[in-house]
């Protein structure tokens, strides 16, 4: 009964909010880039997906907000505490629900096989970020357990290199581009405190197909999440994009171990 009732709640949510929102952004109206956030809160809402929020998101010069990556349920709860566009695997585009919902937020689809168009992706995040468009990278490439973190592909800040220096402001001042780790912590699960058990239970990670874990998450009781944000700091204090995706590796893995164990700041 519990699955039903949140596939009634979600399906209500979409006839509610997703006609203004797809109308608002193809008429460019103003604000139209809020109303993805909200569908994303009420979807959390609706599979009671409970976020708790450390520190704020940067808001102001552009910023490419970096995060670990556990679940399809990431996009949903990052959705809602972020005004960013997504920077994501192609595959995602042709995912139900969750591909067009990503397509709203204007979601960059990146496909890593073809290194032909590698060159072009890179010159639309370039141009979303100069635009002032804020961008959300996941430098894993992929989704981890939840429990520990893969290691980062220093590649994918590829699209800080150029952008290092944006366009003045409107007072004249050069803008630098920012940069705010992010880590996710799924931090229990049913009132009980997620373990290597009852993870796979919210990490969809392997080969785990999609629609089993969907209907896994929608008759749990309730999901618990965390996310901290880290100190900003601008890509200009790094020499290669190598040191920044160490450094950003480095201090989402320290969260994460630090608030599995129990630790929060």
């Amino acid at each position: 009964m519990r699955e039903y009732y949140r596939i009634f709640k979600a399906l209500l949510f979409f006839a509610v909010l997703l006609p203004p929102t797809i109308i608002f952004k193809k008429l460019k109206f103003p604000g139209y880039k809020v109303w993805p956030h909200l569908v994303h809160r009420s979807l959390c809402s609706a599979l009671n997906v409970k976020v708790k929020t450390f520190n704020e998101p940067l808001e102001g010069p552009p910023t490419l907000f970096v995060s670990n990556h556990v679940s399809w349920l990431d996009i949903l709860v990052l959705g809602q505490v972020i005004n960013a566009c997504f920077i994501a695997k192609k595959e995602m585009s042709g995912w139900p629900v969750l591909g067009y919902l990503s397509s709203l937020q204007r979601t960059i689809y990146v496909d890593r096989e073809r290194r032909s168009e590698i060159a072009e992706q890179r010159k639309e995040m370039q141009e979303r970020i100069h635009n002032g468009d804020n961008l959300i990278l996941f430098p894993e490439g992929t989704t981890s357990d939840g429990g520990r973190m893969l290691p980062f592909k220093s590649s994918l800040f590829g699209v800080t290199e150029t952008a290092m220096h944006l366009q003045p402001d409107e007072q004249g001042r050069i803008q630098e581009l920012m940069v705010q780790p992010v880590t996710l912590v799924y931090k229990r699960i049913n009132n009980m405190p997620t373990i290597r058990f009852n993870r796979p239970n919210v990490a969809w990670y392997g080969d785990m197909e999609m629609g089993p874990h969907l209907k896994r998450v929608l008759n749990l009781l309730k999901i618990e999440v965390e996310v901290h944000f880290h100190e900003p700091v601008s890509r200009n204090l790094f020499k290669t994009r190598k040191e920044l995706s160490a450094y950003c590796e480095r201090t989402i893995e320290n969260r994460l171990i630090e608030s599995l164990r129990g630790k929060n700041h």
